[in-house]
Protein backbone atom coordinates (compact mmCIF):
# COMPACT_ATOMS: atom_id res chain seq x y z
CA UNK A 1 0.00 0.00 0.00
CA UNK A 2 2.69 2.33 1.01
CA UNK A 3 4.90 1.23 -2.53
CA UNK A 4 1.59 2.39 -4.36
CA UNK A 5 1.16 6.10 -2.55
CA UNK A 6 4.76 6.10 -3.31
CA UNK A 7 5.84 7.31 -6.65
CA UNK A 8 9.84 7.03 -5.94
CA UNK A 9 10.16 4.20 -3.71
CA UNK A 10 9.42 1.78 -6.72
CA UNK A 11 12.22 3.40 -9.41
CA UNK A 12 14.58 2.95 -6.14
CA UNK A 13 13.96 -0.75 -6.33
CA UNK A 14 15.17 -0.98 -9.72
CA UNK A 15 17.85 1.35 -8.97
CA UNK A 16 19.34 -1.23 -6.55
CA UNK A 17 18.84 -4.08 -8.52
CA UNK A 18 20.47 -2.92 -11.78
CA UNK A 19 23.64 -2.13 -9.46
CA UNK A 20 23.98 -5.46 -8.28
CA UNK A 21 23.17 -6.86 -11.45
CA UNK A 22 25.86 -4.78 -13.24
CA UNK A 23 28.15 -5.16 -10.43
CA UNK A 24 28.20 -8.75 -10.41
CA UNK A 25 29.08 -8.63 -14.55
CA UNK A 26 31.83 -6.32 -13.76
CA UNK A 27 33.62 -6.28 -10.16
CA UNK A 28 34.88 -2.58 -11.79
CA UNK A 29 31.75 -0.92 -12.26
CA UNK A 30 31.67 0.04 -8.04
CA UNK A 31 35.40 0.94 -8.34
CA UNK A 32 35.63 4.33 -6.65
CA UNK A 33 36.81 6.19 -10.14
CA UNK A 34 34.09 4.69 -12.07
CA UNK A 35 31.20 5.63 -9.15
CA UNK A 36 32.57 9.21 -9.63
CA UNK A 37 32.51 9.23 -12.96
CA UNK A 38 28.78 8.60 -12.68
CA UNK A 39 27.37 11.05 -9.70
CA UNK A 40 29.95 13.61 -12.44
CA UNK A 41 28.25 12.62 -15.48
CA UNK A 42 24.63 12.95 -13.76
CA UNK A 43 25.82 16.65 -11.90
CA UNK A 44 24.66 18.66 -15.01
CA UNK A 45 21.36 17.21 -16.03
CA UNK A 46 20.67 17.20 -12.36
CA UNK A 47 20.91 20.75 -11.71
CA UNK A 48 18.56 21.27 -14.32
CA UNK A 49 16.55 18.10 -13.40
CA UNK A 50 15.48 20.05 -10.17
CA UNK A 51 14.08 23.09 -11.78
CA UNK A 52 12.15 20.46 -14.25
CA UNK A 53 10.70 18.17 -11.53
CA UNK A 54 9.59 21.64 -9.78
CA UNK A 55 7.93 22.99 -12.82
CA UNK A 56 6.17 19.42 -13.67
CA UNK A 57 4.53 19.18 -10.01
CA UNK A 58 3.14 22.49 -10.69
CA UNK A 59 1.89 21.55 -14.03
CA UNK A 60 4.42 23.14 -16.42
CA UNK A 61 7.26 21.76 -18.43
CA UNK A 62 10.35 23.66 -19.77
CA UNK A 63 11.98 22.07 -22.93
CA UNK A 64 14.41 25.07 -23.95
CA UNK A 65 16.65 24.53 -20.96
CA UNK A 66 19.33 22.75 -22.59
CA UNK A 67 19.36 25.51 -25.20
CA UNK A 68 19.42 27.79 -22.03
CA UNK A 69 22.45 26.05 -20.73
CA UNK A 70 24.34 26.68 -24.35
CA UNK A 71 23.87 30.33 -24.35
CA UNK A 72 25.01 30.51 -21.08
CA UNK A 73 27.68 28.77 -22.02
CA UNK A 74 28.66 30.76 -25.15
CA UNK A 75 28.04 34.24 -22.85
CA UNK A 76 30.05 33.48 -20.07
CA UNK A 77 32.66 31.98 -22.40
CA UNK A 78 32.88 35.22 -24.61
CA UNK A 79 32.73 37.47 -21.49
CA UNK A 80 35.89 36.05 -20.00
CA UNK A 81 38.13 34.97 -22.90
CA UNK A 82 36.98 38.87 -25.03
CA UNK A 83 36.49 41.31 -22.80
CA UNK A 84 38.39 39.98 -19.96
CA UNK A 85 35.83 40.10 -17.16
CA UNK A 86 36.05 37.67 -13.86
CA UNK A 87 34.49 34.76 -13.55
CA UNK A 88 31.75 36.93 -10.64
CA UNK A 89 30.73 39.13 -13.74
CA UNK A 90 30.42 36.66 -15.97
CA UNK A 91 28.67 34.30 -13.87
CA UNK A 92 26.36 37.46 -13.06
CA UNK A 93 25.67 38.57 -16.46
CA UNK A 94 24.72 34.95 -17.75
CA UNK A 95 22.69 34.44 -14.53
CA UNK A 96 21.02 37.62 -16.12
CA UNK A 97 20.16 35.88 -19.11
CA UNK A 98 18.72 32.91 -17.81
CA UNK A 99 16.01 35.17 -15.59
CA UNK A 100 15.37 37.31 -19.15
CA UNK A 101 14.73 33.64 -20.70
CA UNK A 102 12.97 32.73 -17.76
CA UNK A 103 10.45 36.31 -17.33
CA UNK A 104 10.11 35.46 -21.80
CA UNK A 105 8.70 32.09 -21.15
CA UNK A 106 6.53 32.78 -18.51
CA UNK A 107 5.01 35.67 -20.62
CA UNK A 108 4.67 33.46 -24.06
CA UNK A 109 3.34 30.78 -22.20
CA UNK A 110 0.92 32.75 -19.14
CA UNK A 111 -0.54 36.04 -20.93
CA UNK A 112 0.10 34.87 -24.28
CA UNK A 113 -1.98 31.95 -23.09
CA UNK A 114 0.46 29.11 -25.37
CA UNK A 115 0.71 26.27 -24.75
CA UNK A 116 4.02 25.29 -22.47
CA UNK A 117 5.03 22.52 -25.07
CA UNK A 118 4.40 24.49 -27.68
CA UNK A 119 6.27 27.87 -26.48
CA UNK A 120 9.15 26.39 -24.72
CA UNK A 121 9.67 24.30 -27.79
CA UNK A 122 10.08 27.68 -29.75
CA UNK A 123 11.96 29.57 -27.50
CA UNK A 124 14.58 26.36 -27.58
CA UNK A 125 15.11 27.00 -31.28
CA UNK A 126 15.16 30.60 -30.78
CA UNK A 127 17.66 30.07 -28.35
CA UNK A 128 19.83 27.75 -29.80
CA UNK A 129 20.11 29.71 -32.78
CA UNK A 130 21.34 33.10 -30.72
CA UNK A 131 24.20 31.14 -29.23
CA UNK A 132 25.67 29.30 -32.55
CA UNK A 133 25.15 32.94 -33.81
CA UNK A 134 27.18 34.56 -31.13
CA UNK A 135 29.77 32.08 -31.30
CA UNK A 136 29.79 31.48 -35.09
CA UNK A 137 28.91 27.82 -34.24
CA UNK A 138 32.52 27.72 -32.56
CA UNK A 139 33.33 26.48 -29.25
CA UNK A 140 35.07 29.51 -27.64
CA UNK A 141 38.36 28.53 -25.50
CA UNK A 142 40.80 28.52 -24.26
CA UNK A 143 39.28 30.31 -20.97
CA UNK A 144 41.61 31.81 -17.98
CA UNK A 145 43.05 29.04 -16.22
CA UNK A 146 40.81 29.85 -12.86
CA UNK A 147 38.17 28.53 -15.00
CA UNK A 148 39.77 25.35 -15.63
CA UNK A 149 40.74 24.80 -11.50
CA UNK A 150 37.04 25.21 -10.44
CA UNK A 151 36.44 22.75 -12.90
CA UNK A 152 38.89 20.08 -11.93
CA UNK A 153 38.56 20.41 -8.51
CA UNK A 154 36.96 17.31 -6.75
CA UNK A 155 35.92 17.81 -3.02
CA UNK A 156 35.10 14.59 -1.31
CA UNK A 157 35.77 12.90 -4.44
CA UNK A 158 33.50 13.87 -6.53
CA UNK A 159 33.21 17.14 -8.70
CA UNK A 160 31.65 20.22 -7.30
CA UNK A 161 28.76 20.16 -10.05
CA UNK A 162 27.41 17.37 -8.17
CA UNK A 163 27.56 19.07 -4.45
CA UNK A 164 25.80 21.43 -6.24
CA UNK A 165 23.31 19.66 -7.52
CA UNK A 166 22.78 17.71 -4.31
CA UNK A 167 22.58 21.10 -2.32
CA UNK A 168 20.07 22.37 -4.62
CA UNK A 169 18.21 19.03 -4.73
CA UNK A 170 17.77 19.30 -0.65
CA UNK A 171 16.58 22.96 -0.54
CA UNK A 172 14.01 22.19 -3.31
CA UNK A 173 13.22 19.24 -1.11
CA UNK A 174 12.69 21.19 1.87
CA UNK A 175 10.43 23.40 0.27
CA UNK A 176 8.24 21.48 -1.29
CA UNK A 177 7.93 19.83 2.52
CA UNK A 178 7.43 22.35 4.86
CA UNK A 179 7.09 26.32 3.13
CA UNK A 180 3.71 27.39 2.45
CA UNK A 181 5.58 27.88 -1.83
CA UNK A 182 5.79 24.17 -1.59
CA UNK A 183 2.02 23.56 -0.77
CA UNK A 184 0.97 26.24 -3.55
CA UNK A 185 3.21 24.69 -6.00
CA UNK A 186 1.20 21.51 -5.41
CA UNK A 187 -2.28 22.97 -5.49
CA UNK A 188 -1.03 24.67 -8.47
CA UNK A 189 -0.40 21.37 -10.06
CA UNK A 190 -3.39 19.54 -9.02
CA UNK A 191 -5.72 21.46 -10.66
CA UNK A 192 -5.16 25.53 -11.64
CA UNK A 193 -9.00 25.88 -11.75
CA UNK A 194 -9.53 25.32 -7.91
CA UNK A 195 -6.59 26.70 -6.64
CA UNK A 196 -7.71 30.15 -8.59
CA UNK A 197 -11.22 29.88 -6.76
CA UNK A 198 -8.76 29.41 -3.62
CA UNK A 199 -7.32 32.74 -4.22
CA UNK A 200 -3.92 31.74 -5.08
CA UNK A 201 -1.83 33.54 -7.51
CA UNK A 202 -1.38 30.84 -10.02
CA UNK A 203 0.10 33.39 -12.28
CA UNK A 204 2.76 34.01 -9.70
CA UNK A 205 3.90 30.69 -9.01
CA UNK A 206 4.04 29.72 -12.26
CA UNK A 207 6.44 32.38 -12.89
CA UNK A 208 8.58 31.50 -9.98
CA UNK A 209 9.15 27.92 -11.34
CA UNK A 210 9.78 28.67 -14.83
CA UNK A 211 12.28 31.29 -14.11
CA UNK A 212 13.79 28.90 -11.46
CA UNK A 213 14.64 26.44 -14.04
CA UNK A 214 16.28 29.15 -16.56
CA UNK A 215 18.46 29.86 -13.97
CA UNK A 216 19.20 26.18 -12.85
CA UNK A 217 19.56 25.97 -16.53
CA UNK A 218 22.16 28.62 -16.91
CA UNK A 219 24.23 27.26 -13.78
CA UNK A 220 24.41 23.71 -15.56
CA UNK A 221 25.67 25.44 -18.65
CA UNK A 222 28.21 27.52 -16.26
CA UNK A 223 29.56 24.28 -14.56
CA UNK A 224 30.62 22.14 -18.40
CA UNK A 225 32.12 25.14 -19.30
CA UNK A 226 34.08 24.95 -15.87
CA UNK A 227 34.96 21.43 -16.47
CA UNK A 228 35.49 21.48 -20.28
CA UNK A 229 37.35 25.02 -20.16
CA UNK A 230 34.95 26.14 -22.97
CA UNK A 231 32.12 27.76 -24.47
CA UNK A 232 30.06 25.60 -26.51
CA UNK A 233 27.00 26.73 -28.69
CA UNK A 234 25.96 22.34 -28.60
CA UNK A 235 26.05 22.30 -24.58
CA UNK A 236 22.79 21.03 -23.33
CA UNK A 237 21.59 19.13 -26.29
CA UNK A 238 18.77 16.73 -25.60
CA UNK A 239 18.96 17.39 -21.67
CA UNK A 240 15.57 18.64 -21.25
CA UNK A 241 14.06 15.08 -22.82
CA UNK A 242 16.41 13.78 -20.52
CA UNK A 243 15.23 15.48 -17.46
CA UNK A 244 11.96 14.91 -18.10
CA UNK A 245 12.82 11.44 -18.50
CA UNK A 246 14.68 11.38 -15.13
CA UNK A 247 11.14 13.09 -13.23
CA UNK A 248 8.62 10.47 -15.01
CA UNK A 249 11.36 7.89 -14.09
CA UNK A 250 11.69 9.02 -10.56
CA UNK A 251 8.09 9.15 -10.25
CA UNK A 252 7.11 12.87 -10.78
CA UNK A 253 4.09 13.24 -12.52
CA UNK A 254 3.52 15.00 -15.83
CA UNK A 255 -0.18 15.32 -14.44
CA UNK A 256 1.23 17.28 -11.85
CA UNK A 257 1.45 17.53 -7.98
CA UNK A 258 3.35 14.64 -7.20
CA UNK A 259 6.75 14.23 -7.05
CA UNK A 260 9.86 14.56 -4.49
CA UNK A 261 13.34 14.89 -5.43
CA UNK A 262 14.97 11.59 -3.74
CA UNK A 263 12.54 10.07 -7.04
CA UNK A 264 14.40 12.63 -9.08
CA UNK A 265 17.67 11.33 -7.58
CA UNK A 266 16.71 7.27 -8.41
CA UNK A 267 16.01 8.41 -12.02
CA UNK A 268 19.14 9.97 -12.97
CA UNK A 269 20.88 7.52 -11.27
CA UNK A 270 19.12 4.57 -13.30
CA UNK A 271 19.77 6.17 -16.32
CA UNK A 272 23.16 6.72 -15.85
CA UNK A 273 23.99 3.43 -13.97
CA UNK A 274 22.32 1.79 -17.10
CA UNK A 275 24.61 4.11 -19.57
CA UNK A 276 27.56 3.11 -18.14
CA UNK A 277 26.70 -0.52 -17.38
CA UNK A 278 25.95 -1.18 -20.43
CA UNK A 279 29.30 0.09 -21.71
CA UNK A 280 31.31 -2.17 -18.88
CA UNK A 281 28.93 -5.10 -19.75
CA UNK A 282 30.24 -4.89 -22.99
CA UNK A 283 26.94 -4.55 -25.10
CA UNK A 284 26.82 -2.18 -27.60
CA UNK A 285 25.84 1.24 -26.75
CA UNK A 286 23.27 2.34 -29.25
CA UNK A 287 21.23 0.25 -27.30
CA UNK A 288 21.54 2.77 -24.22
CA UNK A 289 18.00 4.37 -26.30
CA UNK A 290 16.04 1.48 -26.14
CA UNK A 291 16.59 0.52 -22.69
CA UNK A 292 16.14 3.60 -21.09
CA UNK A 293 13.16 4.24 -23.92
CA UNK A 294 11.39 0.52 -22.54
CA UNK A 295 11.79 1.65 -18.82
CA UNK A 296 10.16 5.29 -19.41
CA UNK A 297 7.13 3.34 -21.19
CA UNK A 298 7.22 1.20 -18.10
CA UNK A 299 7.51 3.86 -15.44
CA UNK A 300 4.40 5.82 -17.34
CA UNK A 301 2.56 2.41 -17.43
CA UNK A 302 2.68 2.23 -13.82
CA UNK A 303 2.25 5.86 -12.75
CA UNK A 304 -1.60 5.52 -14.77
CA UNK A 305 -2.04 2.54 -12.84
CA UNK A 306 -1.23 4.06 -9.55
CA UNK A 307 -3.08 7.32 -10.41
CA UNK A 308 -6.57 5.03 -11.14
CA UNK A 309 -5.77 2.84 -8.16
CA UNK A 310 -5.51 6.07 -5.57
CA UNK A 311 -8.46 7.49 -7.50
CA UNK A 312 -10.61 4.20 -6.76
CA UNK A 313 -9.10 4.05 -3.08
CA UNK A 314 -10.58 7.82 -2.69
CA UNK A 315 -14.18 6.94 -3.62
Amino acid sequence: MRWMKSGSMGIFLVLVVLVVVFALANPAFLSPVNVGTMLRAMAYVGIIGVGMALCLISGMIDLSVGATSALASVVFGLLLRDYGMSIVVAVFFSLVCGLIIGFINAFIILKLKVNPFIATISTMFCIRSVANWLSNGYSIYPLPDGVLSIGEAQPLGVSWAFWVFVMFAIIAELVLRFTLFGLLLRAVGSDREVAKCTEVNVNQVNIVGLVTISILAVLAGIAISCMTNAGSPTVGSGWEFTAITACVIGGVSLFGYDGNMFGLFCGLAVIQVINNGIIMVGVNPYLQGVVIGAILLAAMAVEIKRRSWLDLEAI
